[in-house]
């Protein structure tokens, strides 16, 4: 069945940031609406749902309010802060946040060009706060609870350090504009100390004000005999030891009566340049970041794999007649990927829901959900629906022409919500 809805009227939500969602800006989020959707539709309390590209953790707010345990994976490590400050249940309070502003060990990151994002006088007041971070508050945390709130702690900093820089926080990726420049530079020409602090202050705040509505949202739950639980694994560092962990290769090993994800878009090579800055601070070097960068979609270079569907070979002709190598391997790459994620972990899904748009290779929009049914139907899932909805909301930045392909920019017109369950043998 293919129907379309538009998720933001059908499911009932005060809005797409309501509790901790958008408690950290992420580029392409998840809407809440479309997950809370598949969740009471195609699970029950108790169950187990799962999203091996988890971003800004939607999924994991969206199954923790709900009953629902969740499972969540993604390349990027912001996403263990973002989801475990977003889903926390234990007691905090606004001191909580204080941090010293005199701190004697500045912390300083390994990041070969962090001064070209941030003019001395900046750098200096938040390498004393990173170091009273990484140092009074991470480093002592040994409880689950104490490492949460040193995660959450960690927000309004990195709203702070992305905000006194020379980066355009209006942009998705990192990028040192003619807007951020004047940014700086009225910061510089007014009281930009005094100013520095309300800002922390401010978005301590609001992060205070989340977590407390999140927790409020969630009451029913924490009192409940059937607590939930919320699994998190992304690449990590260890001491000086950086465990890198690639999705497309990760295997799931138990089952899991919900899938629910939205994929990374087929061009879309944002997530972890977006979050230079931000890792850096947090303690990844130059290297870390690179290492990360090069198992993203789709530079990770997947091996062969055959896609299960006439619908991608067809298009794959359309794209080899551009004569275009890099174009051909973008689009094998981004397949390959996402088949290597379903071959590894299809037999523990019972159902699978993707949310996806036809993204766009030089003139032609590419089905990806289609090519995903089709795949998974060769695999033993039968297709339930297919939702599409209309995107409402728009990036703030815009272009009138593609700087890539030098053609006329058109985002993304619709997303769709394929659903396929697995056929009992």
């Amino acid at each position: 069945m293919i129907r379309e809805m538009l998720f933001r009227e059908e499911i009932d939500l005060r809005s797409t940031t309501y509790a901790t969602h958008g408690i950290y800006p992420y580029p392409a989020k998840f809407i809440p609406h479309v997950v809370r959707y598949a969740i009471q539709k195609y699970s029950k309390e108790g169950d187990i749902v799962f999203d091996p590209f988890a971003g800004h953790g939607t999924v994991a707010i969206e199954a923790s309010l709900l009953g629902r345990n969740a499972i969540c994976w993604d390349l990027n490590p912001l996403t263990e802060f973002i989801t475990r400050a977003s889903t926390f249940t234990g007691d905090i309070k606004i001191s909580d946040f204080e941090i010293d502003w005199e701190y004697k060990k500045a912390f300083h990151p390994e990041f070969s060009n962090i001064m070209y994002w941030y003019p001395p006088e900046f750098y200096n007041v938040l390498s004393k706060l990173w170091g009273f971070w990484h140092r009074e508050i991470y480093a002592p945390a040994s409880s689950d609870e104490e490492i949460a709130k040193a995660y959450i702690i960690s927000i309004p900093l990195l709203r702070l350090s992305k905000l006194f820089s020379y980066a355009d926080e209006k942009v998705p990726k990192l990028y040192k504009s003619k807007y951020a420049k004047r940014k700086v530079e009225i910061f510089l020409s007014n009281n930009w100390r005094n100013v520095m602090v309300e800002t922390y202050n401010k978005f301590a705040n609001i992060c205070f004000e989340k977590i407390q509505e999140y927790q409020y949202i969630a009451t029913p739950q924490l009192f409940s005999n059937q607590k939930t639980n919320i699994s998190v694994l992304t690449s990590k560092k260890f001491g000086n030891k950086l465990m890198v962990f690639d999705t497309i290769r990760e295997r799931l090993g138990k089952n899991v009566e919900l899938l629910i994800t939205s994929p990374p878009y087929l061009q879309s090579q944002e997530y972890i340049r977006t979050f230079k800055l931000e890792l850096a601070w947090l303690g990844y070097s130059t290297h870390d970041i690179r290492e990360i960068s090069k198992r993203e979609i789709p530079y990770n270079e997947p091996s062969f794999k055959t896609v299960l569907s006439d619908t991608y070979q067809f298009y794959l002709q359309q794209v080899k007649s551009f004569e275009d190598k890099k174009l051909v391997n973008l689009y094998e790459r981004y397949f390959y990927s996402l088949v290597s994620f379903f071959e590894n972990n299809h037999e523990f899904l019972n159902t699978i829901a993707v949310f996806v748009g036809p993204a766009k290779i030089r003139n032609i929009r590419i089905p990806i959900d289609v090519i995903l049914k089709e795949h998974l139907e060769n695999r033993g899932f039968s297709h339930v629906e297919t939702i599409i909805d209309k995107i409402v909301s728009r990036r703030l930045f815009k272009t009138v022409v593609n700087p890539s392909t030098k053609l006329e920019d058109e985002r993304t017109p619709t997303e769709h919500l394929l659903v396929m369950k697995k056929i009992d043998k």
